[in-house]
């Protein structure tokens, strides 16, 4: 019986030991390890989600238009001008345009919109599409295009033009040029070897000479029958696409094919599909011969893939912007931050304390944290005598990396 206890000791202890040991030298790193920045949760903002709130429950729609859709008492919100990068524009178009906001919603006694985090990300995912939509190309010029291009030798449009391939007004609806697009690069490698062979050269196009032949090939399509306050395409979907048909060759942050170049955030992509469509044709061949020589066949993008599939890279280019805790603390100052909330956002008598977070800020955080205090904040600046700060685009990702970093030790 002495010797089973003494085994039974010895079991016990063993694990005790190692666990007493496991526990000192986990303190003993996280003691070491130097403090590092908060990171952020990744919010997907969903287009389609967006358009409903923005014209259905959220009532952005009432005063505003998008794209001429909706209210004509406030700006039409796709006519800002633009600026980069595209999240910090859109949040700062908020902010500088708040008091005036808020004041016409108290005027009019208007009930104030509530918007959680995750709605947030979904309406600025809209503005941020609706932004970049297409304007209408010129069809005249678009036959111009058509026919100097040498399309008109293979192709028809309405009957008229070469019988040898397609007539192009059954592409896709009128407009449609996510549909344009993947026609064109489903089709483009049994393209390359006729055109080049029957013009000499693959055509390239430039400037708006895309959107006007689409604008010419959309006269005789069948027009669309959907909601033109709805967006099409899906970030969520889109991801599943680039990885399925795309990741071969490109990566995103660095996750990826390496054969065609990294399409993730760090790189300039067309803002429209019609300026997308440019380039994917203009680099066609090209693509074609990277692909083959990597034994890689051409993807084939069906039903509504390319359109989730650009809503998935231009999601890329709206959330999160990286900037420097440094460059952020003295934004903080000169844009009068600090006069309310202190030189390190500890916060003061006038404004509370910003840094003493559970949650590390976004970009999307910090705009509704903004919409939600917005109006009391304006209050308080007018009770204080400290003006409204303006901020730029390029200040959000500065400010978010300044307010997530730890507190300097006194």
């Amino acid at each position: 019986m002495g010797i089973l206890s003494g085994r039974r000791q010895l079991l016990f202890w063993i694990p005790a030991v190692l666990i007493a040991v496991f526990l000192v030298v986990a303190m003993y790193i996280q003691i070491r390890r130097p403090p590092t920045p908060r990171r952020a949760l990744y919010i997907v903002g969903v287009p389609e989600e967006g358009s409903k709130l923005f014209y259905g429950d959220k009532q952005c729609g009432v005063c505003h238009a998008v794209n001429g859709s909706g209210g004509r008492v406030a700006p039409d919100l796709s006519s800002q001008h633009q600026e980069t990068p595209a999240m910090g524009w859109i949040v700062t178009v908020l902010w500088n345009h708040g008091p005036s906001m808020w004041r016409q919603i108290r005027r009019k006694n208007k009930p104030y919109p509530q918007l959680n985090a995750q709605e947030m990300a979904d309406i600025l995912a809209f503005l941020y599409q609706a932004s970049n939509v297409e304007r209408p190309g010129n069809a005249s010029a678009g036959q111009r295009v058509f026919e100097e291009k040498g399309c008109v030798r293979c192709h028809s449009v309405g009957g008229t033009g070469g019988k040898t391939a397609p007539d192009l007004s059954g592409v896709g609806t009128a407009g449609d040029t996510a549909a344009w697009t993947g026609a064109m690069l489903n089709h483009a490698g049994s393209m390359v070897g006729p055109i080049t062979s029957t013009l000499g050269e693959w055509p390239q196009f430039s400037g708006t000479e895309m959107n006007d032949l689409i604008a010419y090939v959309s006269q005789a399509a069948p027009q669309p029958a959907t909601n033109t306050n709805q967006t099409s395409g899906n970030p969520e979907r889109g991801w599943r696409v680039f990885q399925s048909k795309c990741m071969q060759c490109h990566s995103v942050r660095g996750q990826g094919g390496t054969v065609g170049p990294e399409l993730g955030p760090e790189r300039d992509l067309p803002l429209t599909t019609a300026q997308f469509a440019s380039v994917m044709w203009n680099h066609a061949p090209a693509m074609l011969n990277q692909g083959r020589a990597s034994g890689i066949s051409p993807p084939q993008l069906q039903g509504n893939e390319m359109a989730d599939l650009l809503t998935f890279l231009a999601s890329l280019r709206y959330f999160e912007p990286t900037g420097s805790p440094l460059v952020g603390e003295r934004i903080f100052a000169e844009r009068g931050c600090a006069a309310c909330h202190g030189g390190m956002a500890e916060g003061t008598q006038n404004g509370p304390a910003l840094k003493a977070r559970s949650e590390a800020y976004t970009t999307i955080s910090l705009t509704a944290d903004l919409w939600r205090h917005g109006p009391r904040m304006i209050d308080r600046a007018e009770e204080l005598g400290i003006p409204w700060p303006n901020l730029k685009a390029t200040d959000v990702g500065d400010l978010v990396s300044f307010l997530n970093a730890p507190s300097s030790p006194k």
